[in-house]
């Protein structure tokens, strides 16, 4: 059971969290999270120091979440070709979950490119792993000539291409079409099947 501290420590991050997809990093103050809190600035400075502390947090959380479930699926049983499958599909499902971060990652790169390369230096290993595993599969499976020859770079760029193109179109495709939520969903739910297809005719003999 969380302690007041925590509650109060895992409920700031939260907001941050909200408060930076919103709007963005620059726009984002940490007045407006404690107000948004319910709590004084000094509390909220008490536990993450600055605001580039919150979202070295966010950040962290967010690839910590997404790689360990990735890294789960290699664990697993199955075929190459499946593990690929659900590897696209958790990809998509966690971008799902979080519909406006790929909108946010998008406007913070083109904003402040800078930002992110002491991020990826602290937290690089994390897609490092991932690639690494991935890497020694794919090679296996293209030697034993059980799938058709692609390196991990250009099947890895494939899936987050293919995968991040939906959400940064759902905006504007809610706005012209006017889709209710659950129609966006049905579309979301295609799309996922598609990309799966997709990718799998690329590397299937």
């Amino acid at each position: 059971m969380k302690t007041e501290g925590e509650y109060m420590e895992a409920r700031i991050l939260k907001t941050a969290e909200d408060l930076f997809l919103e709007q963005g990093f620059a726009k984002t103050t940490m007045g407006q999270i404690a107000h948004r809190v319910g709590c004084n600035q000094a509390l909220v400075h008490y536990y993450y120091r600055t605001k580039e502390k919150l979202f070295e947090q966010v950040f962290e959380e967010k690839i910590s979440y997404i790689a360990g479930h990735i890294l789960a699926i290699d664990e697993g049983e199955g075929s190459f070709e499946e593990k690929i499958a659900r590897m696209v599909g958790a990809h998509f499902d966690f971008l799902v979950q979080n519909p406006f971060f790929v909108p946010f990652i998008v406007g913070e790169l083109l904003d402040n490119p800078g930002r992110f390369a002491p991020l990826l230096d602290r937290h690089g290993h994390y897609p490092r792993e991932i690639f690494s595993m991935l890497d020694v599969e794919l090679q296996r499976e293209v030697a034993r000539g059980t799938i058709r020859p692609i390196t991990t770079f250009d099947l890895v760029a494939t899936v987050m291409s293919l995968n991040i193109a939906p959400f940064l179109m759902l905006p504007a495709v809610r706005h012209v079409t006017t889709l209710p939520d659950d129609a966006a969903e049905e579309w979301l739910a295609a799309r996922r099947g598609e990309i799966i297809e997709t990718v799998l005719s690329r590397i299937r003999l």
